[in-house]
């Protein structure tokens, strides 16, 4: 099973705020940095939905994972697919795997709403691109494997770079204030933790002939179906 491991990756936190649609609708937040080479080891709050109360009123604070895999080199769809995330201190938050849309190669600070149907001030659940279903489970103590939608995998054969946004379900997607909550996920980043497995697909004639499936076709006039695009003339 052949094995890819990011290009990019990063947590945006995003800009405290007393309000939820002040936290959640913003546009910019500030990319994590630290650890060695200012790059972090682990991401103790990756995903996460703050609501506590302070001094001055209620803080809110919403934190977003990003990540980028060079997929130019899948020229036929997989089979199937894995997000594999090292669990690490935190493993609260419910969250989706989602498209995301920033820039090939470079997480900045203006990504935190890089999300492709993204819109503000809305229940985004039905707008955004699902690359999985959601996350209620998370181990802190080893790796998560996240299956990937038939969305993610049709992206893995048409996109080069295959970018992935982390985001808390309950309150962050689904634009539900919370109510003296913190939910938050946190796994580790460093080499080879996070990484994305998955079965190569079988290119050529997909289809059913005369009736018969065609993963119980072998050949077609003593041609192997991984060679044939098309049945007399037809896709």
């Amino acid at each position: 099973m052949p094995v890819k491991y990011p290009t990019v990756s990063t947590q945006i936190t995003g800009t405290v705020n007393p309000s939820h649609a002040g936290a959640r609708d913003a546009t910019s937040g500030t990319v994590g940095t630290g650890g060695s080479g200012g790059v972090p080891t682990s991401f103790p709050t990756a995903i996460k939905y703050s609501k506590v109360a302070g001094g001055r009123g209620n803080q809110i604070s919403i934190n977003r994972y990003f990540i980028e895999f060079d997929t130019s080199d899948i020229s036929v769809t997989p089979a199937d697919a894995e997000l594999s995330l090292y669990g690490f201190t935190n493993g609260g938050a419910d969250f989706f795997a989602v498209k995301a849309t920033f820039s090939d190669g470079t997480i900045a600070n203006g990504d935190f709403d890089a999300i492709d149907g993204w819109s503000a001030g809305v229940d985004n659940s039905s707008n955004v691109t699902k690359y999985s279903d959601e996350v209620e489970t998370f181990s802190t103590s080893g790796f998560n494997d996240i299956a990937l939608t038939s969305a993610a995998l049709s992206d893995m054969v048409s996109e080069d770079r295959f970018k992935i946004c982390l985001i808390q379900a309950e309150n962050d997607l689904a634009n539900v204030a919370g109510g003296g909550v913190i939910h938050k996920t946190g796994f580790w980043r460093t080499t080879n933790t996070i990484h994305l497995d998955y079965t190569e697909g079988t290119a050529g004639f997909g289809h059913k002939t005369i009736g018969v499936a065609s993963a119980n076709i072998g050949k077609i006039s003593g041609v192997a179906t991984a060679n044939i695009g098309k049945v007399i003339g037809v896709d």
